[in-house]
């Protein structure tokens, strides 16, 4: 009888192990969602990753994060993005996912009659999403006695599309755009964490006031999104070391991570090979609020120099 309960306890355990996948973090990391907005035929929600074995006698910075997928597709759950979660849940952050609306979505770079057209199509599309991130950010700033956190520690995060968005979202809120209207008056992001992304504007960006600290992934190879500018007419796209200009002469806070020679893989590599330099930030930068500028440059030995020089109409031919 005995050995009878042992096994059956030995099964119930293996079980109990097999469901949560890996029994020292899965099971302790929680995960919920919910419905944030209904806009059209679109139901947008957001994935809420917390670990659950932390002590709670203080309430938890929050990072909300936006997928990436050129503004025509993405998931917010995509599996190569769970490890980042997690990591980041287990060193105390409540992390959020969340959807947006992809507004170039069934677009076709071919269709467009010119550049321009395709400009402007960009343009609406992130000021489609920004909206969208702006009303998770809200939302999760109204459940902050709910969920223990802390609005005033929440970081945008967000890879390649994504990344475009929480850097566009810091843009507007620093120039207080209508979008801004959407947010309690005097909010701001804690921080950005951006994997391979831009600011879209009509002419070289301008900041009505300083941005919160940004840290800056990007490989100057990319040819999806700018590593430099790709601009028609003044308009378009300024990329990370544009961006990383204007912070330095600003004089404010940023940690800027080039590699050279990388294309696009930045807007994903970081999430697995740099969690340890984003926790850094995090700590120094956004709790500590450390005066800090930081420039990692990057270069593997013997690797060839890849083309660089791409115009607006190779970003376009990319999407």
């Amino acid at each position: 009888m005995k050995r009878e309960c042992i096994s059956i306890l030995l099964i119930a355990a293996l079980i109990s192990i097999t469901a949560c996948g890996h029994a020292s973090n899965d099971c302790k990391i929680k995960k919920e969602t919910f419905v944030f907005a209904i806009k059209g035929a679109d139901t947008l929600s957001l994935d809420k990753y917390e670990d659950v074995s932390l002590p709670t006698t203080s309430s938890k910075p929050v990072l909300l994060f936006a997928f990436g997928g050129g503004f025509k597709g993405g998931n917010k759950a995509n599996k190569e993005y769970i490890p980042y979660f997690n990591f980041l849940a287990e060193n105390g952050y409540v992390v959020v996912s969340t959807d947006y609306r992809v507004g170039l979505k069934g677009l076709k770079a071919e269709s467009m009659r010119n550049p321009q057209d395709f400009v402007a199509a960009l343009q609406n599309a992130i000021g489609m999403a920004v909206e969208d991130f702006f009303d998770a950010t809200r939302f999760i700033i109204d459940k902050n006695k709910e969920w223990n956190i802390n609005p005033e520690s929440m970081v945008a995060c967000g890879s390649s599309a994504g990344a475009v968005t929480c850097l566009q979202a810091e843009y507007e809120i620093c120039n207080r755009t209508e979008l801004t209207k959407r947010l309690p008056e005097s909010f701001n992001y804690a921080g950005v964490v951006s994997f391979a992304g831009a600011i879209a504007a009509i002419g070289q960006p301008s900041w009505s006031q300083k941005p919160c600290p940004i840290m800056l992934f990007h490989g100057d190879a990319d040819r999806t999104v700018p590593f430099e500018k790709a601009v028609m007419d003044n308009v378009g796209l300024w990329g990370s070391a544009a961006i990383a200009k204007q912070l330095d002469e600003l004089q404010t806070p940023y940690y800027f991570y080039k590699v050279e020679n990388a294309g696009h893989e930045m807007a994903g590599v970081p999430l697995s090979d740099n969690r340890y330099d984003i926790l850094s930030f995090l700590t120094k930068m956004v709790i500590r609020k450390e005066k800090l500028i930081i420039h990692t440059d990057v270069k593997k030995i013997g690797q060839e120099e890849v083309k660089k020089d791409f115009t607006l109409l190779d970003y376009i031919q990319n999407q």
